[in-house]
């Protein structure tokens, strides 16, 4: 056996090197030169939504790092790495993810909502229920869960608040 490498002969691809530019260049996602589709990229999501919603976080969080890679101007996949990064308390890298899907799409509900209650939890009410307010106003129907999970944190804030207003000053 000589110590020339061996050539696979016809399991050689030859990829045209116009498609490399375009990847390069981030005229084409890595998704797209790998050639899935848009249809395939989102069953994939569905997947990594089924295992975040078995409580198999680790799973979703290799699925939707994967997706983010393959399809980097798709807003739904930085939300729904972002959702899984909150669930393994990784609070600034999940802020990060919504900041990103946000960029892309400013009226992305899941993503406001997302955003919106680690804000609260930081203490920025105001900023908070802004995001919170938007995603309602685009979801006005509570169609998504998201939406009705913030009008949720919206009520009991304002029960809080009126309660602190109704009780009796402290002596």
């Amino acid at each position: 056996m000589s110590g020339k490498p061996q050539s696979g002969g016809s399991a050689d691809v030859q990829i045209p090197k116009a498609l490399v530019e375009k990847l390069v260049k981030g005229e084409l996602q890595l998704g797209q030169f790998l050639g899935m589709t848009r249809e395939r990229l989102f069953e994939y999501a569905a997947i990594g939504h089924n295992m975040l919603q078995a409580g198999r976080t680790r799973l979703a969080l290799d699925i939707f790092e994967g997706l983010v890679a393959a399809a980097p101007q798709e807003p739904a996949f930085h939300t729904q790495l972002g959702a899984t990064l909150l669930t393994l308390e990784r609070v600034d890298a999940a802020f990060d993810a919504y900041q990103r899907a946000l960029a892309l799409d400013g009226s992305h509900g899941d993503a406001l909502v997302g955003r919106g209650e680690i804000l609260l939890r930081r203490g920025q009410v105001p900023e908070g229920l802004k995001d919170l307010g938007r995603a309602i106003e685009l979801d006005p129907g509570l169609k998504k869960r998201s939406t009705q999970r913030a009008r949720s944190t919206l009520l009991a804030l304002k029960k809080q608040a009126e309660s602190l207003k109704a009780a009796p000053p402290k002596r």
